[in-house]
């Protein structure tokens, strides 16, 4: 069956996030400075606890890095700089680049309840020809999920020996800084990932690796049990070999 994905909570500001709601803050900008020059309530702590790094080091900040501080919740703060927007080859893929790195290297500091923040605005089409940020939350989100994602053999067989940990991360914050998007917004943004990621996980499911795992009887088990209940699609399914010969006959001869 297909796991639940984690909880996911978004925020219209950074004082909406709760330090006990999360254990590990993940922040993505473009240049150090952009996090160093953030004026919103509750991150001024967390802005002092680099500021000694940066002093003894000129590449702090450029790379992916985990700074223990008491500034936020679970101790954990991880910077993931995704580089420059603003060039005409750069795109939305680069935040979610860097979310996922980010992500990733709190989970392997043993964080299962990260917050996102961007740290930054984000470039507008009158800024840089053919821009398109406005999807911005949606791709950061699945980014993070992806990097929750857990694959269909690890799965099956944490559940036959009785692990509940079907997924990487508990849970995900997103902070939109200072009502930089509004709050409505924020939860259609919610509902467009979380079923995107909900097919997407189908999907990887079924291109799994190993053939004897998932053979075509096993896809259409995988894909029936998936929209079972669901309202709006309605399943079918082709069992007689005469039918499958004729109509498809790569299928029939590669199964």
């Amino acid at each position: 069956a297909m796991p639940s994905l984690p909880q996911i909570r978004v925020h219209a500001n950074f004082g909406d996030l709760s330090p006990s709601s999360h254990d590990a803050l993940v922040v993505v900008y473009s240049e150090f400075a952009d996090f160093c020059s953030l004026q919103s309530a509750g991150i001024s702590q967390a802005i002092e606890a680099v500021q000694p790094f940066a002093k003894v080091d000129k590449e702090f900040g450029k790379a992916v890095v985990l700074v223990p501080t008491a500034a936020v919740g679970g101790g954990r703060l991880i910077l993931s700089p995704m580089g420059s927007l603003a060039d005409d080859t750069d795109d939305v893929r680069k935040i979610a680049d860097a979310v996922k790195a980010g992500v990733l290297r709190a989970a392997e500091a043993g964080a299962r309840r990260p917050a996102i923040c961007v740290a930054q605005g984000l470039p507008s089409a009158d800024e840089v020809a053919d821009a398109d940020y406005s999807r911005w939350v949606e791709v950061a989100l699945l980014a993070a999920l992806d990097a929750s994602y857990v694959t269909l053999v690890v799965r099956e067989h944490r559940q036959s020996t009785g692990t509940t940990e079907l997924e990487k991360l508990e849970s995900i914050d997103l902070v939109a800084m200072d009502g930089s998007v509004p709050a409505d917004e924020l939860d259609r943004a919610v509902q467009r990932a979380s079923a995107i990621e909900t097919g997407r996980r189908l999907a990887v499911d079924m291109g799994y690796g190993d053939a004897q795992r998932m053979t075509p009887y096993n896809c259409a088990l995988a894909i029936r049990d998936a929209v079972k209940g669901v309202s709006g699609i309605t399943y079918e399914e082709t069992k007689d070999l005469d039918v499958i010969k004729r109509e498809y006959p790569l299928l029939y001869n590669s199964a």
